[in-house]
């Protein structure tokens, strides 16, 4: 079957931070005429404008740009269902006017949820729950982590096989679908799972739109020495001015007596939480210099470890998360990798193939092969293939009751029975027991 048109077409620009999604979504647009559509979480908030790298306005080429800079600090902060039911309506609003909407960001949790509205397992209502309220509800999610497994087993045993029995998240999230729907996690996984092998346009259909997606790739080198070069840069620009300033806003609705949960929201931003030991220390009278210059110095170097962290969580969630999710929906096809390591080759290595491509797609031509792109892309795609065959190997918890070690994988269980703790522990007593005075006679005698 030729290809056609796409009848409800969205550009997606995702990647870690630094990468140069914004830049890239910019030039599409310009192109394409195409309003874009934020999908940070943080940069959503008003505040932290360079601790959070908004593309500054006169960057931003007269294109619009949407749920940007939008939540009031004074506003509840937003959940992911709150994001997904505000875009989804502001890209039908951008289509009314004959544009095409491109959505760009790196909180890629957001971006799946709004692509695969079906195929993930969504947060039970009861998530939007604070966790006093979900206990009060359902007592069980105040106990350990133990009594949630065991709990969890009596109704959903596979789920609770398959979950290391100190990954409470986990434990606590499944637990949460069957006390809430009363729908087994790992049937509605099996459904989807059947669903995916099932014909094309089926496994389309778990797709909100049709997307074409571009993934800005930077080499772990290349972008560890970009970030840290701009968190130099959002210091000169002004970092702990807006440090300073969201200090002084809590510090007002203190004295108001009004309440802010500094662990959601703006408030967990890169950039902020580092300054603020320095900021504090700044205001204190007497204070001496070298200790605020050491404090100063210790926020940077945080801000750049956070920052670094940060973008490997990003690609990991890439890898890990969403090309499985696109790999159930049958549209590997639609993801194409794009090599900005090489910022001198930004206009051939990112931004031609990226707009050839959207050029293509949305005239109902033939896409390239996402791994023809280039050499980075095709090493990228065919390891990260593996590494989901790899995954999907019979997961489950296994346990080493000589030891009373819990290991994920066969294979981490064969190479743990391989180990020397483990056939230490395999002896008989009396054979430790011989060893350790043979041990400890040879160390006398030399």
């Amino acid at each position: 079957m030729s290809p056609s048109r796409p009848q409800n077409p969205l550009i997606t620009v995702i990647g870690a931070t630094g990468t140069g999604k914004s830049e890239l979504a910019v030039a599409l647009a310009e192109r394409f005429n195409g309003e874009i559509v934020n999908g940070d979480a943080l940069q959503m908030y008003e505040g932290l404008p360079i601790a959070t790298n908004k593309i500054p306005a006169n960057q931003r080429k007269f294109i619009p740009h949407h749920l940007l800079g939008c939540v009031k600090l004074e506003e509840e902060p937003w959940r992911v269902g709150k994001f997904t039911e505000r875009a989804t309506s502001v890209i039908e609003e951008i289509r009314s006017r004959g544009r095409l909407p491109i959505l760009v960001g790196g909180t890629h949790y957001y971006t799946q949820s709004l692509l695969f509205p079906y195929t993930l397992v969504k947060e039970p209502e009861g998530e939007e729950m604070t966790l006093e309220e979900q206990e009060k509800t359902w007592p069980i999610l105040g106990g350990s982590t133990i009594e949630m497994l065991e709990e969890l087993a009596k109704f959903d045993p596979i789920m609770a096989k398959r979950w290391h029995p100190s990954d409470q998240r986990k434990i606590r999230r499944s637990l949460m679908i069957w006390l809430k729907t009363g729908k087994k996690a790992s049937e509605i996984y099996e459904q989807q799972r059947q669903r995916s092998h099932s014909s094309t346009s089926e496994a389309r259909s778990l797709l909100r739109y049709d997307p074409l997606i571009f993934w800005v790739h930077a080499s772990d080198d290349a972008l560890e020495m970009r970030l840290a070069a701009r968190v130099d840069v959002m210091i000169q620009k002004g970092l702990l001015v807006e440090v300073e300033l969201m200090s002084d806003f809590l510090r007002k609705q203190d004295s108001e007596g009004r309440f802010i949960d500094q662990s959601r929201g703006i408030w967990v931003a890169i950039g902020f939480k580092e300054f603020k030991p320095y900021v504090s220390a700044s205001r204190e009278h007497g204070i001496d210099l070298g200790k605020l210059e050491a404090l100063k110095r210790s926020g940077i170097e945080m801000t750049k470890i956070a920052t670094r962290q940060l973008a490997k969580r990003q690609a990991r969630w890439i890898k890990l998360r969403f090309m499985p999710a696109l790999t159930k929906a049958n549209a590997k096809d639609r993801i194409f990798l794009l090599d900005g390591s090489d910022l001198s080759l930004w206009s051939s290595s990112v931004v031609a193939p990226a707009s050839a491509t959207t050029a293509a797609f949305l005239n109902g031509e033939s896409l390239p092969d996402p791994s023809a792109i280039s050499d980075t892309a095709r090493t990228i795609f065919l390891t990260n293939e593996e590494e989901q065959d790899q995954s999907q190997k019979d997961l489950h918890a296994r346990y080493c009751d000589i030891c009373d070690l819990y290991l994920m994988t066969e294979e981490e269980m064969a190479r743990h029975l391989k180990g020397k703790k483990h056939k230490k522990a395999s002896k008989p007593p009396i054979l430790r027991k011989m060893k350790s005075h043979k041990d400890s006679t040879s160390d006398v005698q030399s």
